[in-house]
């Protein structure tokens, strides 16, 4: 990245960044194996686990407008600093859990402490961040996330810790150092990032920005279609895993999973900032909607017989998706936003996870009906539903060109924020 623009980047912003990427790397050490966990050595059934997964997402999206709200309300400062606290415990606590009901409840803690930590990280990347430098800022956000999504399937695998929830340990004591930490980057926020709190005023604010988005049918659109993505993208950590790591078609099945996990940052990592500069002219509903196409598109690959070479192929189009979805989602309801209701767009952009809900359920559903070897029924079937959205996303942007028309936008793409991209080494 050009140096000049990184100074631009204050402390709070790299503070997150550096969190993000530390944290993300100790996630992907133990969330993506916690489904082959629980079946294997706990022995949980198929659909007691898809329900421990799905609980995660609908906690996040039960409680996404209170994470949002807050986000507008309370100094951030205190919201990045107990969350990732309270957050690092409850990751810790999954190491002594025992059955379902305990795994159910700390699971959906976590779901509820994601809520309301996501928001405010990402109102904060806003705030603290000149706007041309604001897509460049989430596209590094997403590039930690990545580099830590590449980083942890390979460090569960040099230290053999796939089998045991030892890595949650090591997640929640990155999560309370990371909370520790914002107490050094933000004893001196800014008024920019850390209004002032004033309860009558924010309470009403809140209530008002609820009935914006109400009102505000391209946003909801948007939020609808990217929900069939996220039930795409939510296969790869629930429905592939499982089929994987059970079928009789491949030897080994959970070696080859952590090399798609690590295969999937490879390429992310690898295609970002190539992809950003492509798109960064494009309409950015064109680039979601593309994104849902290779989701869905993916899955055909598993109609093929059971072999390195489909599979690889899964991964390269299916990371492209998700890669379009990182590269332009955030960044977009950030436009859509306004200052003063940005945490609660950001909150309520959460509700996506509906989609994260029902594909762990949809997915495990489809393989105990159909079995771990009947592939054309499940992933094709994975495919059209997550292909569903595709007319969502196009019914969105048709909406905005309309409202934009009515207002005299000429729609020309950011140029500044575009030559802060092409700057990028």
């Amino acid at each position: 990245m050009n140096l000049r623009i990184a100074r631009q980047l204050n402390s709070r912003v790299w503070n997150i960044l550096a969190g993000t990427l530390f944290t993300r790397t100790a996630l992907f050490m133990s969330v993506p194996y916690l489904s082959i966990f629980l079946m294997s050595q706990k022995h949980i059934p198929l659909l007691p686990t898809s329900l421990i997964l799905a609980v995660n997402p609908l906690a996040g999206v039960a409680f996404s407008w209170l994470g949002g709200a807050l986000a507008d309300k309370l100094p951030l400062r205190r919201i990045l600093l107990y969350t990732p606290l309270v957050w690092g415990t409850v990751f810790i606590l999954f190491y002594f859990a025992g059955g379902f009901w305990s795994f159910l409840v700390l699971n959906a803690l976590n779901g509820l402490c994601y809520s309301l930590f996501e928001p405010a990280s990402k109102k904060v990347l806003s705030a603290e961040s000149l706007p041309e430098h604001r897509l460049l800022v989430f596209n590094l956000r997403y590039t930690a996330i990545n580099a830590g999504c590449f980083a942890g399937p390979l460090l569960s695998l040099l230290f053999n810790m796939k089998m045991t929830l030892f890595p949650y340990v090591i997640l929640g004591s990155m999560y309370i150092l990371y909370g520790a930490s914002t107490t050094l980057f933000f004893r001196n926020a800014s008024s920019a990032a850390n209004p002032p709190v004033h309860v009558p005023v924010k309470s009403v604010r809140s209530l008002q920005a609820l009935s914006v988005i109400r009102k505000d049918y391209v946003y909801l659109l948007l939020v609808a279609g990217m929900s069939f993505s996220y039930f795409g993208y939510s296969q790869l950590n629930g429905t592939v895993s499982q089929f994987l790591s059970n079928t009789a078609m491949l030897a080994d099945g959970t070696r080859l999973y952590s090399i798609l996990l690590s295969a999937n940052a490879i390429v992310i990592l690898a295609a970002q900032f190539a992809v950003l500069r492509l798109i960064s002219a494009w309409n950015p509903f064109n680039v979601v909607l593309l994104s849902n196409l290779l989701i869905g598109l993916s899955f055909l690959f598993f109609l093929f017989p059971a072999a390195y070479l489909p599979l690889l192929l899964f991964i390269a189009v299916f990371s492209l998706g998700e890669l379009l979805i990182g590269a332009r989602f955030d960044a977009l309801v950030d436009e859509l936003s306004s200052a003063e209701n940005k945490g609660l767009y950001f909150g309520c952009t959460e509700i996506v996870k509906l989609g994260t809900i029902s594909g762990p359920l949809v997915g495990g559903g489809l393989l105990g009906l159909f079995g771990f070897q009947a592939t054309w029924p499940v992933f094709g079937l994975l495919a059209v539903i997550t292909l569903t959205g595709s007319g969502l996303l196009l019914a969105a942007r048709r909406k905005h060109s309309g409202t934009r028309n009515k207002k005299g936008s000429g729609g020309t793409p950011d140029l500044a924020a575009n030559e802060a991209i092409r700057r990028l080494s």
